[in-house]
């Protein structure tokens, strides 16, 4: 794809990710700054998730590690894991808030 296809892509994407957890706990303080989406927790856990325009990916970080995804088949997959960045963020907030957390991508 092309940069500006990445760009717009990651931008939606991104777009998507912050207003599902948003929807999901009002307690989180979720904060964009340009291609970087920071999810905090009240005990200062925090989880960022950046577009990375030179490689095409998104990068997800937290205390936990790190992964990054690639676009397949037309969803974001960890390099390593292939599991959907939906899933693993799901999966990390679920531990989080102590309560089961489904993101649909």
């Amino acid at each position: 794809m092309t940069e500006t296809e990445f760009i717009e892509l990651a931008e939606s994407t991104l777009q998507r990710i912050q207003s599902a957890v948003e929807a999901v706990d009002d307690d989180l303080d979720v904060d964009r700054q340009g291609n970087v989406l920071t999810i905090e927790f009240d005990d200062g856990f925090q989880i960022v998730i950046n577009s990375q325009t030179p490689t095409q990916q998104l990068w997800l970080a937290s205390v936990k590690g790190g992964h990054h995804y690639e676009r397949n088949a037309g969803e974001w997959l960890d390099t390593c894991t292939r599991r959907s960045i939906f899933k693993d963020l799901s999966s990390l907030l679920t531990q989080k808030l102590g309560r089961a957390v489904e993101l649909i991508a």
